[in-house]
């Protein structure tokens, strides 16, 4: 038995990161024992803990930092369980708490001393997390309105403002827009997702990243990792990838993490149509090993109503969707890492994937590692069997199987499987004809310096200016109604209203 938990140590991580673990977790029980704290009922493997996303409503233009705290009281008053940064109104922030409740508060550091305190909250609410309100472990539309006054108490907090390198974003929450040269995307934090899900939800709490900032006419294609992964595995396909006509998100997650609550999350943030409402616009998803598995279990999320987004593919690399053997034995272990006992071939998350009719094309891409002419059915790829990424189950939904001789990580690096995905990929749709499609990869122009825009207006003008200026020309005819209305506005038939109406009109009434 030991025999057989020291290689399920090996093949999933490093032996040396384990061995902290244990020593880190043991450490969390005796002190709980003396003096418990919410904050570090968090960091223990054993304990359940939920996600919990939201938007910040009406926040005062004060062009301070901005935090939500979540306070808990029952241990200790005011203990700071857990803080997360933004900067902007009507933006997503994320917390990762266990059950309880607790005190929310929206704090702006107006005097711009680096500091948020209690003398600068400028809203909150109330919040009861547990497995009655979020039995899937995640707890969305958590909004708060900062018009509405709440009592919140005495309270007593400081906390210092967390400097980020990440760029602004118009659309997306702070801290998301990045480069894979980021510090958050290292080995060290893919390890810290794997052997300390809580501190690697602290330092990338949204889950969501981008190279970019956004562009509505791109295909969007989410890259999922494997365990103890990170977008960086990804480089490889990301430079074949043609950024003229797809944005690549992330989902950055922390892979210790228990797979269930992360596959729910995974649902809210891209598929609900929710959080990111695509319309007409399909996306595509390439996960990686454990990812893969993870993904197909939030497609199990979907109910096919039509506000939900659209899966145009799915293209799963190396992924062991039978399960890996070595994880029947992982309940024997010292500490278990949850997503390790996920991965049992026989329990309950691997038999219940193919539970539900997959709602998207999937690609299963099998790696066998070898030699070609070895018997693929019988080996390994270094990692995964052969068996379990080729289910049974799962290949009677595929749309198509291809195989490599490749290891489980150089398949990420092999140019036969990069074309393979870039292929599959190309043959999704884009709703925009291709003659606007064409305007569209010609971008925009630097609007004159005399002109008052706002941020989204001169983003729109650099962006798609060239665009906007064909409609108006009618060199392409509209194929959408808010085009038809923005020939409307062209022709000062209508006042504008919308942010790509009313930049135009600036622009040419200027010329």
């Amino acid at each position: 038995m030991l025999l057989r938990l020291l290689l399920l140590v090996s093949v999933l991580c490093s032996g040396c990161s384990y061995v902290a673990t244990l020593r880190r977790q043991s450490w969390f029980s005796v002190r709980q024992l003396g003096v418990p704290r919410q904050r570090i009922y968090k960091h223990m493997l054993s304990q359940e803990t939920f996600f919990v996303f939201g938007m910040i409503n009406h926040l005062p233009e004060t062009g301070g930092k901005v935090a939500v705290v979540a306070l808990y009281d029952q241990l200790q008053t005011d203990e700071i369980v857990d803080v997360n940064w933004f900067s902007r109104s009507d933006s997503y922030f994320g917390l990762n708490l266990p059950a309880g409740t607790y005190r929310l508060l929206v704090a702006v550091d107006k005097n711009r001393d680096g500091r948020i305190t209690d003398a600068e909250v400028v809203g909150g609410r109330l919040l009861t997390v547990d497995a009655t309100t979020a039995p899937e472990h995640v707890l969305g539309d958590c909004d708060i309105d900062l018009r509405k006054r709440v009592t919140i108490g005495s309270t007593r907090f400081s906390v210092g403002v967390r400097a980020t390198t990440a760029s602004k974003s118009l659309f997306y929450p702070d801290g998301t827009i990045r480069s894979l040269e980021d510090p958050i995307f290292s080995r060290s934090m893919a390890r810290m997702g794997l052997y300390a899900p809580a501190m690697f939800m602290e330092k990338a709490p949204m889950l969501f990243y981008a190279l970019e900032e956004d562009s509505g006419y791109k295909i969007p294609v989410i890259f999922v990792h494997g365990i103890s992964g990170t977008p960086l595995d990804f480089a490889p396909i990301l430079e074949k990838l043609d950024r003229t006509r797809y944005r690549p998100w992330f989902f950055y997650y922390p892979s210790g993490q228990n797979l269930s609550q992360v596959s729910s999350m995974f649902y809210k943030i891209f598929l609900s149509g929710k959080v990111i409402p695509l319309g007409e616009m399909p996306l595509i998803i390439v996960a990686h090993s454990m990812g893969g598995v993870m993904v197909r279990e939030s497609l199990n999320h979907c109910t096919g109503t039509k506000s939900e987004n659209k899966v145009g593919c799915f293209i799963s690399i190396a992924s062991p969707f039978g399960g890996h053997p070595g994880a029947k034995y992982v309940q024997s272990a010292p500490v278990v890492i949850p997503s390790w006992g996920d991965m049992n071939p026989d329990g309950r998350f691997v038999q219940g994937l193919t539970r539900l009719k997959i709602p998207a094309r999937h690609f299963l891409v099998c790696t066998t590692g070898g030699k070609p002419g070895d018997d693929p059915a019988r080996g390994t790829d270094g990692t995964v069997p052969v068996s379990s990424q080729l289910n049974e189950r799962v290949v009677r939904e595929t749309a198509g199987v291809v195989s490599f001789h490749d290891s489980h990580e150089g398949v990420l690096r092999d140019p036969e499987t990069i074309a393979y995905v870039v292929a599959r990929m190309d043959e999704v749709r884009s709703p925009f004809p291709d003659d606007h499609l064409v305007e569209l990869k010609k971008g925009g122009y630097e609007p004159p310096t005399d002109i008052k825009l706002t941020a989204l207006e001169a983003h729109l003008i650099r962006n798609v200016g060239i665009y906007l200026d064909a409609l108006a020309e009618g060199k392409i005819q509209p194929c959408h109604p808010l085009q038809t209305q923005f020939l409307e506005v062209c022709a000062g038939r209508r006042s504008p209203s919308l942010p790509a109406e009313t930049a135009w009109v600036k622009v040419h009434r200027k010329q």
